[in-house]
């Protein structure tokens, strides 16, 4: 396992996240997630919405089982449309209760709610965390602008500002939102501000949903997605990879990124994983495999070192 640091985190945190939004059995789930702690695995992602509010109850059956202290939990609640300021404290007392511990390590808004003036949300924010209940906290699917004013507010009242960034930063550029309001973090200006500012990024969908797969497996998980009822939120169904982000643009990031899967012995899955997490800012990657198997063919992207100009070629740039 690979590891990075956030301010206010006092422990190393794996650079994959292991996603807890497709485990409905607790006997299923402790096989894939006592693996992730053996292959050095310590961080959690949750929200409020995830399977109605089983899959948090389906965690916290394992958690009771283990060490809190070993364990970091990432929780988002404030969905839209419960997207206010006094949804952030509900929805985290029942998540707290859904998973049977005090506190989340860090929280995560998982919209902006641009109705309600930035200092709202922070004050919330920084209240939770006086009260111990989040120890560092940031957005999910915010733009850039209001990031930066959130912060800039913090620094003005003297508060706690946001630490991270929970954008989909994937190698395929989205083309098509994955679920209403979702956005990316890779453009130009974001991947700017990250390098110069340093803040923490931790990405959904970091893999494009298969997107990097052969073809064949790729049009697959489309044609799953597409009949399926993938459940967020009242009203809203996700779209599959070759929906959300097949263009001229990305099939050539596919291209190099076969080639230089070619290279360095690995699949361009691995090489498309592996661009996340190797950016020069700290960057984390959150990952949804579904079974031991599944992740396991994700872990070889920790071995892969990727420079500065791979990267950029990548990415076109």
């Amino acid at each position: 396992m690979k590891y990075g640091r956030i301010e206010g985190i006092n422990k190393d945190i794996s650079k994959l996240v292991m996603g807890c939004d497709n485990q409905d059995d607790i006997n299923e789930a402790s096989k894939l997630w006592d693996h992730w702690i053996e292959v050095g695995g310590n961080i959690f992602d949750t929200a409020f919405i995830y399977g109605g509010g089983n899959h948090e109850k389906v965690f916290g059956e394992w958690l009771k089982n283990n060490n809190r202290q070993d364990v970091l939990i990432l929780g988002k609640g404030a969905h839209s449309p419960e997207c206010n300021p006094e949804a952030i404290s509900k929805q985290l007392t029942i998540s707290l209760e859904r998973m049977k511990t005090d506190y989340v390590d860090i929280y995560i808004m998982h919209r902006d709610n641009t109705d309600y003036p930035i200092d709202e949300f922070m004050d919330v924010l920084n209240e939770e965390k006086e009260k111990g209940r989040i120890k560092i906290f940031g957005g999910s699917n915010w733009t850039i602008q209001r990031f930066k004013e959130a912060n800039e507010w913090a620094e003005k009242n003297n508060k706690q500002e946001m630490s991270i960034l929970n954008n989909n930063l994937a190698l395929a550029k989205m083309i098509k939102p994955l679920w209403n309001g979702c956005l990316s973090s890779n453009t130009e200006e974001i991947l700017a501000y990250l390098n110069s500012s340093q803040k923490s990024h931790m990405s959904w969908s970091s893999q494009a949903r298969g997107y990097f797969l052969p073809d064949n497996i790729t049009q697959e998980i489309e044609d799953k997605i597409t009949k399926a009822e993938t459940y967020r939120a009242p009203g809203e169904n996700s779209s599959g990879p070759i929906s959300c982000y097949d263009s001229e643009d990305n099939r050539e990031r596919k291209k190099r990124a076969m080639e230089l899967a070619d290279k360095k012995g690995c699949s361009a899955h691995n090489i498309a994983a592996s661009w996340t997490i190797n950016q020069s800012f700290p960057s984390f990657a959150l990952i949804g495999p579904r079974s031991v198997k599944e992740l396991d063919t994700t872990l070889p992207c920790l071995d892969i070192e990727l420079s500065q100009e791979e990267i950029n070629w990548l990415n076109l740039l």
